[in-house]
């Protein structure tokens, strides 16, 4: 087992140490990691890198898995090869090939690395905390480091829980890393929530500061960073299951406890095109007919527009009583995608709803306020209080962006539920990581023979002596790690 743990922090060295060198450029306070242990102010340096690496360098990274899943998940659609686009969304679903020769397994072992690397740095920081390391003057900053790196040590467990089927749980209080085995999902988010927690605590029983520069855009409070806090745990709680069956049996009354002390006002984050630059937006859907909306959603506003493509032939605009068609959506009477590779991918659909491009530096939502009100909505519906889900969701983007009439008190639940995953659908397009997927995928809603999930990648199974294994493909599925539903 050592060689795993010999693995991880080779990556970690390589990882950070390349990330600090051009990061000096970029951010002058980040230090050399080798002078972490006995600096204080390196401490400091790292610490305010370290959303920047975890938002950054793994979540907008164009070698993640995010544009996969956007395409998995029949919500962006698109047939270039690119982070296995099209690879992943071909149909019928194919197995996925955890190979090192696999043109595209970068996109998951990229990932996986980035999140080991930050999650590793997260750690360091904290054990020199926990070994006595004061930071600032007289300690000033000793528990706004501390709190900033428990945040991202949540963060990172909860990208690795969600995105793969089990994971390593390393924390700064893991005693024998070489005996640690991977865990499962479900206890790699289980920790992501206790290290957030962890953060809540801090923040609540102290008062500081978080520089602007740290998570780019604005300063945030002690009380600002508990209450993105409280928002991360219910987006885990809520989007790490794999099923309808494990979502009905998520904790509910937690996630509404959490949404209620969650923002109140979007998080987003400043894209100034130089060192913060929002790279899978960038190569989805700002490019001209690169990643364009996949004709489901578009069906979702006008019935009569077809949900699933067959030929070349625009079928021309679509209407809907619902403003966000306009306001959101672009008709593009032409497509360039290859017809060989399958018509079901064409669109004749753009998202315009965002302001930002790589020529025009704008903010760049993560996680909006409005997500916490469906998250709400949807909390509410599961504890059998329908009343206050249809306040909750009528009081919502439904009326505030989408300009529709409130749904009827006699509603039925499953004209709630299916409410709530509408807005979603419309509201959720770009903001935060791989939410549509996450989303589609615990509802039994992927296509059947979809990955649920990625395997730990053949590159690290390959150094510990493991077994290859893999997800994917119609003959695999079990609803387990391969989709057994469908949307049709």
């Amino acid at each position: 087992m050592k060689s795993k743990i010999i693995y991880i922090t080779l990556l970690t060295i390589i990882f950070i140490t390349s990330c600090t060198k051009k990061l000096e450029v970029e951010n002058q306070t980040n230090p050399d990691i080798e002078n972490i242990y006995s600096d204080p102010e390196s401490v400091f340096g790292v610490t305010s890198s370290l959303f920047y690496s975890w938002y950054i360098r793994a979540q907008t990274h164009s070698w993640s898995p995010q544009m996969s899943m956007m395409t998995m998940a029949d919500q962006g659609t698109s047939s270039w090869l690119n982070s296995g686009m099209f690879d992943l969304s071909s149909e019928p679903r194919q197995k996925l090939d955890n190979s090192e020769s696999y043109a595209y397994s970068y996109i998951f072992e990229h990932y996986w690395e980035s999140l080991y690397s930050v999650l590793n740095t997260s750690n360091d920081v904290l054990k020199v905390i926990d070994n006595g390391m004061e930071i600032g003057d007289k300690g000033a900053d000793t528990e706004m480091v501390r709190a900033m790196s428990y945040f991202i040590q949540g963060l990172s467990l909860s990208s690795l829980a969600l995105s793969y089927d089990k994971a390593f749980i390393i924390t700064n209080e893991t005693l024998s890393p070489e005996k640690e085995v991977a865990q499962p999902y479900s206890l790699v988010g289980q920790a992501a929530v206790e290290s957030l927690k962890k953060c809540i605590s801090i923040a609540d029983n102290n008062s500081f500061v978080i520089p602007a520069d740290w998570m780019n855009g604005k300063d945030y409070s002690n009380n600002e960073l508990s209450q993105l806090a409280h928002s991360y745990i219910a987006r885990i709680i809520v989007y790490n299951s794999r099923n309808a069956s494990e979502n009905d049996a998520a904790d509910w009354q937690a996630v509404l406890d959490h949404a209620n002390k969650g923002i109140n006002s979007d998080f987003q984050i400043y894209m100034d095109n130089v060192n913060w630059k929002q790279w899978v937006y960038h190569y989805t859907y700002e490019r001209d007919n690169w990643v364009l909306v996949d004709a489901r959603i578009i069906n979702l506003m006008d019935a009569n527009y077809p949900y699933h493509l067959s030929s070349g032939t625009d079928p021309g605009p679509a209407t809907s009583t619902d403003a966000r068609l306009a306001s959101d959506f672009l008709h593009t009477p032409t497509c360039n995608f290859k017809p060989e590779r399958g018509y079901y991918h064409y669109s004749f659909y753009r998202y315009q709803r965002l302001a930002y491009t790589f020529s025009n530096p704008d903010f760049f939502p993560e996680f909006y306020s409005n997500e916490i009100e469906l998250i709400k909505a949807e909390a509410y519906a599961h504890l059998g209080q329908d009343a206050q889900a249809l306040a909750t969701l009528n009081a919502s983007s439904r009326s505030t962006r989408g300009n529709l009439p409130n749904l009827a008190a006699s509603s039925t639940h499953q004209e709630i539920i299916d409410a709530i995953f509408y807005e979603r659908d419309l509201e959720l397009f770009v903001a935060g990581f791989g939410i549509g997927y996450f989303d589609m995928r615990r509802r039994d809603n992927l296509q059947k023979g979809t990955l649920l999930h990625f395997p730990i990648p053949s590159k690290e199974l390959n150094v510990l002596g493991f077994s290859i294994y893999s997800f994917g493909g119609v003959d695999n599925a079990d609803g387990k790690g391969t989709s057994n539903g469908d949307w049709f």
